[in-house]
């Protein structure tokens, strides 16, 4: 019988798959202009957000072979950067805001509705994140559960490389029946979860925590079908977006 293959033991591997993933979605975005004029909270981001990746893929790793000490110094720098991440994404967040609401001279109301639309898929994005981060640590003496919250994390970076990659190089820009991009991406993370719900049931293994993580998701998709474009949703965003 063919063994079957642990995938939270091997995370590391399937982690290196980010900086493909990375490099594909922000190279005409970041890297073909990373030496023109660029504000530094891009920049900033960009290098947390890079830690954050080399954390992920060294993580796995030094469980595997067995490097324990190491592994448990890195998790408490992330302590500090994960907080780091958090200010440079809504830095980010701020940034995107005001440039759409600065970029023309249209009516006062109809710019804030379109720069609070536009910032809702970045925001669902981020609450997954904290949330995702915050249950790993919570669990971080559970080794299975932890592994399945750490991959929820690094879920969550699909949706900026995919989105950027169909747009730019496959020019797609909407999905047949005129939806988002970001659908495709929903689509892949809910597909993948329920191949490891699939997994774990299959080796009878609590299925749980990726029931978790999977409702999490699907709420984060539904409130992001419904949000953009409302009232009370453009209110908010305003409100956090006011000047510090």
């Amino acid at each position: 019988m063919q063994k079957s293959i642990n995938i939270y033991y091997n995370l590391g591997y399937w982690f290196l798959l980010l900086i493909v993933l990375v490099f594909t979605g922000f190279y005409h975005t970041y890297f073909s202009v990373i030496f023109q004029p660029t504000p530094s909270i891009i920049h900033i981001h960009f290098t947390l957000m890079a830690l954050w990746i080399i954390m992920l893929i060294a993580q796995p790793f030094l469980i595997k072979f067995k490097k324990v000490a190491i592994h448990r110094l890195l998790g408490k720098i992330s302590y500090v950067l994960v907080p780091l991440i958090f200010i440079s994404i809504f830095l980010m967040v701020r940034y995107s805001y005001y440039t759409i609401i600065h970029s023309s001279s249209e009516n006062e109301a109809i710019l804030l509705q379109q720069a609070a639309s536009h910032q809702a898929i970045a925001l669902v994005d981020f609450a997954w994140f904290i949330l995702f981060y915050f249950l790993a640590i919570y669990n971080k003496k559970k080794a299975r559960i932890l592994a399945r919250y750490m991959l929820a994390t690094a879920l969550t970076l699909l949706g900026p490389t995919l989105d950027r990659t169909t747009f730019f190089v496959f020019k797609i820009t909407k999905l047949p029946g005129g939806i988002p991009n970001y659908y495709l991406t929903f689509f892949i993370i809910d597909a993948l979860l329920v191949l490891l719900l699939i997994k774990d049931h299959k080796r009878k293994q609590s299925a749980k925590t990726l029931w978790i993580i999977l409702l999490i998701y699907l709420t984060g998709q539904v409130f992001y079908s419904v949000a953009p474009g409302c009232d009370w949703w453009t209110g908010f965003v305003a409100f956090i977006m006011k000047p510090f």
